[in-house]
């Protein structure tokens, strides 16, 4: 295939995992407090996939949730992936955003 001829693609997600989801903090009851709970369980997903990916282990858990079932592709092998954290300079955030 000639150079002019080559057709890229390419993919962009843009994923919005900003938002306090600590139930205790935030006060959710019933179906908020529920999706809090899903969200939080992909979080914890995502950061086992990405610590799979890092250690270069042989099974890395993207199907342990929908979020990272999604991104898998954007994730693994050649790929360029930027993450932007917003974290709160107050005190009174260390916990949420030394996690974040």
């Amino acid at each position: 295939v000639d150079e002019e001829e080559r057709i890229l693609t390419g993919t962009l997600n843009l994923v919005d995992l900003a938002g306090s989801e600590c139930v205790g903090r935030s006060g959710a009851q019933g179906d908020r407090k529920k999706e809090a709970g899903q969200i939080n369980q992909s979080l914890l997903t995502l950061g086992r996939v990405i610590t799979s990916l890092v250690d270069h282990q042989p099974h890395v858990p993207y199907r342990e949730s929908k979020l990272t079932r999604l991104l898998q592709e954007s994730l693994g092998g050649k790929t360029k992936t930027c993450i932007i954290a917003t974290v709160s300079p107050s005190s009174g955030n260390i916990e949420e955003t030394m996690s974040t």
